[in-house]
């Protein structure tokens, strides 16, 4: 049974600035969800990233706190159906990341009672070990950005991601052809116009990207301009990949029912937990649709959680994106890329990435919530 519930909040810069549809983002603010069962504590985030059409961390963390105290005195067999439930509490309804936080701990708890990992729960023997990442540039001056492709490709990483828009046409064609001669051809690229690009600027840029081999692009057109990135799919020599397309289930088939994509992009900490990124990724499957994995640079909960959704899909032919976010713990709990590229699943009960009650404790700056022995 859940004993007692507490949040830690964080604030922490980022290393560079990160292109947002407000703006650059300069810092990460979010915070962690604790449930505690019998000794075991399961770890929950929300982190809201600004522009990206979710609640604030405000709201968010506002409707947690309302919703956690009613999680406290659940039994442990109740836990997953806790899970399947939480788009019909209504004080998580409209808050996709609260969700994702409450999601994402008592699948943790669920796994560490269970005594195999998240992955091991939600995929069965067929969870990978391992998974590959791929690293992210902002964008850039063409230098910069080939220099940066060149440090992350000699850690091992395989497959880089771009971000592009905002510039004119031969100039987004330059970064590119800068980075692919700096990496030769055995890396992988992939691009992202996190929506700026107008229809025939999607157009004209994925034809003239077409010589330097790009794996797909994300987000070309507005999120909501289905037909728009049904007609760029139909005429780009470069697949297409939904982003901030991918809302929900429903959003998810629309994309696939407009033809509009050729994958997508699953953020757990957007679509409300692991239940509902898996539930999109088996029905994506089932149309022929790829999936690609990543995070919203949150934390190592977020990312942790999002590494074991990955794992628990299967082998795939696409990297996914789990390699940035924000430490705000010690460096030993922090998830590194092997040299080969990949990021370890742990393989230990729930998400093992090593949190324990010492770290979080409330004792410890935290925010108790509620507890059972609590005075009604």
């Amino acid at each position: 049974m859940i004993e007692r519930a507490w949040i830690r909040s964080y604030d922490v810069p980022l290393s560079k600035p990160w292109p947002s549809a407000l703006g650059e983002v300069g810092r990460r603010i979010g915070s962690m969800l604790f449930l505690e069962d019998d000794g075991l504590v399961g770890c929950g985030e929300t982190a809201p990233w600004p522009g990206f059409g979710l609640e604030t961390h405000a709201s968010s963390l506002a409707a947690l706190r309302l919703a956690v105290r009613r999680l406290v005195g659940i039994p442990a067999e109740a836990y997953l159906d806790c899970i399947a439930g939480l788009d019909q509490m209504a004080q998580l309804a409209s808050a996709p990341c609260a969700r994702h936080a409450v999601d994402l701990a008592l699948h943790d708890l669920a796994a560490q009672r269970a005594g195999m990992p998240v992955a091991r729960c939600l995929g069965g023997p067929d969870a990978l070990p391992s998974v590959p990442v791929n690293g992210t540039i902002p964008r850039g001056a063409s230098e910069a950005m080939a220099r940066n492709a060149r440090e992350l490709a000699a850690t091992g990483i395989g497959t880089i991601k771009l971000k592009l828009g905002g510039a004119p046409l031969a100039e987004e064609v330059e970064r590119v052809r800068a980075v692919r001669d700096a990496l030769g051809p055995s890396v992988r690229i992939r691009v992202d116009a996190n929506q700026v690009w107008s229809e025939r600027e999607a157009i004209d840029t994925l034809q003239a990207l077409e010589p330097y081999a790009i794996e797909y692009c994300e987000q070309p057109v507005a999120a909501t301009a289905l037909e728009m990135m049904a007609r760029v799919r139909s005429e780009s020599p470069i697949p297409i990949a939904a982003d901030e397309s991918v809302r929900d289930l429903a959003s998810a088939r629309a994309i696939l029912d407009a033809r509009a994509a050729d994958l997508l992009v699953l953020k757990p900490m957007a679509l409300g937990g692991l239940r509902a990124a898996r539930l999109i990724a088996e029905l994506a499957r089932e149309r022929g649709a790829g999936v690609v994995v990543t995070s919203l640079l949150e934390s190592e909960i977020g990312r942790a959680g999002a590494l074991h959704l990955a794992a628990s899909l299967g082998r795939a032919p696409h990297a996914h994106g789990l390699l940035a976010g924000v430490s705000p713990f010690p460096s030993a709990l922090r998830l590194t890329p092997r040299a080969d590229g990949t990021l370890a699943v742990p393989g230990v009960p729930g998400l093992g990435i090593g949190i324990g009650s010492g770290l979080e404790a409330p004792a410890r700056a935290a925010e108790l919530i509620a507890a059972a022995d609590e005075d009604e």
